[in-house]
């Protein structure tokens, strides 16, 4: 394998092909020892709220969880399939000392196979726990017990004080379905983040503490996006009983992108101004997620994830995607795109965009300068060929600039990247296109 060592600065003229993405299996040497995504990502959510308590004078902490049956090991008995696993919640305080624990084995019985491989089914759980109002650090482990794999969450946790005040509201707790069975009303929590995967519109459950007695008041729903931009508002007119009420606000997020977003609801007077300049009554926020069902969860912004299709899409591609005239449309076309490309079609999961984009994220991180790190020399080499087999760093030459050599050792070629300013700016000095002239299998 022969390795180019420039002599000079001069970048020459890169011609760029559609290309066809080269997937290493080898290690990667670039920082990382590998960057693919982990198969249970979305397989183990944690979310949890505040309210006032309803036995005693302080504060309750609902904490949900939910586990994929993709994340268990599911044993069969008899003609079904049974799994199990071990939960333990623990809170600390803000001296790191242990507060309050919860250890508990959930069992999961009698599932067909078909429902025991199936990526939608999960395990919810609740419990509560009764604490004084104050920063929290939560810790959340699962343990598959026939596999004795593990996962892990850790959030920090402010509950509030609901007695300070004679108004006010208590956490979110968001649910994907609300519906009555009779004069009875059934509510599914949604422990994720993500309300993308929830068809028309999610809902907001909320307490108002009403310790003022008034009788109506609007509820002011506003999705705000990462720039405090409002994308979305609904407005909820609803009347109140003395002390604790519970609502359940619709929120129809159809017209929402792809993005994170803060879920903000206010409560004003029945009389007062919608106006931005009205003081509220209460409010109270969290986080919410758009992303589409298999979508990677680096993906927050459709335009960004097309244009980073480049490196791999065909022009007349590229331009499908762009022409799209509605959101609706654009989505449609970039799963179409994608689907092309999945490895395993008969599954939810694209593995081939997840690594796509796992890239692209590790590019950003890694080779950002006064361009995005996808944009970059390094980052495009990376994202089409993966982690090098080998890095060899040349930062203080006496005779040249700084440079890096990658090597590939399946393609038996290496890029040299060239530092032409001194600041980190390394550009591709050795021609991509060359690689893809030879005749492939």
């Amino acid at each position: 394998m022969t390795t180019r060592v420039p002599h000079c600065v001069i970048r020459r003229t890169l011609l760029l092909f559609p290309l066809m993405l080269i997937w290493q299996q080898g290690p990667a040497q670039v920082e990382v020892s590998g960057v693919r995504p982990d198969v249970h990502e979305n397989s183990f959510f944690v979310d949890a709220m505040s309210f006032a308590s309803q036995t005693g004078a302080g504060s309750r902490l609902d904490v949900f969880t939910q586990v994929g049956f993709d994340a268990l090991s599911f044993v069969k008995v008899n003609e079904a399939y049974n799994a199990a696993y071990e939960m333990t919640i623990s809170l600390f305080d803000s001296t790191s000392t242990l507060v309050s624990e919860k250890l508990w084995t959930e069992e999961v019985k009698g599932v067909p196979f078909e429902r025991s491989v199936s990526p939608g089914l999960s395990s919810i759980t609740q419990r509560v726990f009764e604490v004084k109002p104050g920063n929290y650090v939560l810790r959340v482990v699962m343990r598959d017990k026939e596999s004795g794999a593990s996962r892990q969450a850790t959030r920090q946790i402010l509950v509030s004080d609901f007695t300070q005040s004679d108004f006010s509201l208590s956490d979110i707790m968001l649910l994907s379905r609300v519906s009555m069975q009779g004069e009875k009303r059934s509510i599914t929590p949604h422990i994720s983040t993500n309300v993308g995967d929830i068809a028309d519109a999610f809902y907001a459950y909320i307490e108002v503490y009403n310790a003022r007695k008034l009788d109506t008041i609007h509820l002011l729903t506003d999705v705000v996006n990462s720039k405090g931009e409002r994308i979305l508002r609904v407005d909820t007119l609803v009347s109140l009983n003395p002390g604790r009420n519970e609502r359940i606000l619709r929120i129809p997020h159809a017209t929402l992108p792809l993005g994170d977003f803060r879920l903000l609801v206010r409560a004003r007077h029945a009389h007062d101004s919608l106006d931005e300049n009205t003081t509220s009554l209460a409010s109270t926020n969290r986080q919410i997620v758009v992303r589409w069902s298999g979508m990677p969860q680096s993906v927050k912004d459709l335009d960004i994830a097309i244009e980073q299709v480049r490196y791999i899409a065909k022009d007349d591609e590229l331009s499908v995607l762009k022409d799209a005239q509605t959101q609706e449309e654009k989505q449609t076309r970039f799963m179409e795109f994608w689907k092309r490309r999945d490895p395993n079609p008969s599954t939810p999961r694209n593995e081939r965009m997840e690594e796509y984009y796992a890239r692209v994220e590790y590019a950003n991180k890694h080779f950002s300068h006064y361009i995005e790190g996808w944009r970059s020399d390094m980052g495009m080499v990376y994202i089409i060929f993966g982690a090098p087999n080998n890095v060899d760093r040349h930062p203080f030459e006496v005779d040249s600039k700084p440079y890096e050599v990658w090597a590939y050792y399946e393609l038996n070629y290496s890029f040299v990247f060239v530092d032409q300013t001194g600041f980190g700016d390394y550009r591709l000095e050795t021609p991509l296109w060359e690689v893809w002239q030879r005749p492939r299998n």
